[in-house]
């Protein structure tokens, strides 16, 4: 497989054409009526990647993509996933793997992915993930690269009506202020998934400009109408309502307080999901 510049038009026009696959009026698109390779994809690195055909030895850099390839159904062509909880690519466990695609994060070191690429002469994928519609084209293209392009229209097309849900219930709803809390006070950026969550959830994230975590004093000033926090984080009500500064927030007093399971947030399937819960959490009549 080698790397050639073509336009993303194909992926464009293949979504049209795989969105009438579904309603019964024609059968599915197969190597035998529609032909899809050579495809090219571009990831998050916006760097063509010509597929020749479905990768059928897949190594995954992180829990996320692996969710993601599951709900595709290409699992089975999953051989490993060589990577350390920190990020560390395990070189010499992924030459042993012989892979046709590595499936990266866009957060995965450039260096150690030119030397996995380097030492497994494989194509290395970054799959993008900062925003929903980042989220969509990395199904997308990972349908393609994986030999499922109608599944992978078929997840877009769950999580597009989740975003059209919550677009109706929240027509007119103005936006409202809110402190997304990751864990010890650090805040979710603007630029990123769940910043982008937030957006589409008529929310305005308080600190989405701050990179460092925030003092509760500084909460104060800030003053979120709600606070959110995901599973995995630690944050509890309980402990807000302990703080001499965070019991006095709005928020807090108010009793506006939410957890988001963090699985719904993760770069995959269930964001439709994640952009639900959030807006339920913030704009709770609209639900009713």
């Amino acid at each position: 497989m080698g790397v050639v510049a073509r336009s993303l038009g194909l992926l464009a026009g293949l979504a049209v054409l795989l969105a009438t696959s579904g309603c019964g009026e024609r059968s599915e698109p197969t190597s035998s009526t529609v032909a899809l390779y050579p495809v090219t994809v571009t990831g998050a690195a916006d760097r063509p990647l010509a597929v020749d055909q479905p990768a059928s030895r897949i190594v995954v850099l992180a829990p996320a993509l692996l969710e993601m390839l599951d709900a595709l159904g290409a699992r089975r062509s999953v051989v490993g996933m060589p990577v350390q909880p920190s990020g560390t690519i395990l070189i010499r466990r992924l030459v042993r793997l012989r892979p046709d695609l590595i499936v990266a994060p866009s957060s995965a070191d450039e260096v150690e992915l030119s030397r996995a690429a380097a030492a497994t002469h494989a194509l290395v994928y970054l799959a993008p993930g900062d925003s929903i519609r980042e989220v969509e084209q990395a199904i997308t293209e990972l349908g393609l690269a994986t030999g499922e392009p109608v599944r992978a229209r078929r997840l877009v097309h769950r999580i597009e009506s989740k975003r059209r849900f919550v677009d109706e219930r929240l027509d007119d709803a103005p936006a409202v202020g809110v402190f997304f809390d990751a864990g010890l006070f650090t805040p979710v950026p603007d630029q990123s998934l769940v910043g982008d969550l937030i957006r589409e959830a008529r929310g305005r994230n308080v600190a989405g400009q701050v990179t460092d975590p925030v003092e509760p004093r500084d909460l104060v000033r800030l003053a979120p109408r709600v606070y959110l926090t995901t599973s995995d984080s630690g944050t509890t009500l309980r402990d807000l309502k302990r703080n001499r500064q965070t019991r006095k927030l709005r928020a807090i007093r108010n009793g506006r307080f939410g957890v988001v399971d963090a699985s719904l947030l993760e770069p995959g399937p269930k964001i439709g999901d994640g952009l639900v819960a959030i807006a339920r959490l913030l704009h709770p009549d609209a639900f009713r």
